[in-house]
């Protein structure tokens, strides 16, 4: 069988080139075609369950506060929530991370809260992240 000419293999890796270059195009202006993400660990719902209330401080933002309650046996630490502002079309206006002290032990609740989220009319808390801590096995 013989080789390919030099030209023909250059023009197939330029049009490979060509094609990853244009799949990782965005397709817009970065700044205004965001992908809005409410969790980093799909699924969470299947082992937690949120009860949160909204609450005014007196900077003029807002504060979430409520329980996290785990309906898994294994400890979740170190443990995030999200909590969004949203304007009237649900589009998020503002967002807060917050860490969770301690994490969340398996079958319990605890507590969390969020400071300083911009007043909007709505509201939505999700689990942003955490990691399932393993339980060692030990030696008699």
């Amino acid at each position: 069988m013989r080789p390919l000419p030099k030209s023909i293999v250059s023009w197939v890796e330029l049009a490979l080139i060509a094609v990853v270059v244009s799949a990782c195009a965005t397709g817009g202006d970065p700044l205004t075609s965001r992908t809005e993400y409410d969790t980093l660990v799909p699924g969470w719902e299947s082992k937690f369950t949120l009860d949160w209330k909204v609450e005014p401080e007196k900077d003029g933002t807002s504060r979430l506060y409520g329980r996290i309650y785990s309906h898994y046996g294994q400890h979740a630490s170190p443990f995030r929530v999200l909590g969004m502002a949203l304007d009237q079309g649900g589009k998020v206006v503002g967002q807060r991370i917050a860490w969770v002290p301690g994490g969340v032990p398996g079958f319990t609740q605890v507590y969390f809260e969020i400071d300083h989220l911009a007043t909007a009319a709505s509201y939505k808390v999700t689990v942003w992240d955490y990691t399932l801590i393993e339980a060692r096995d030990t030696l008699p």
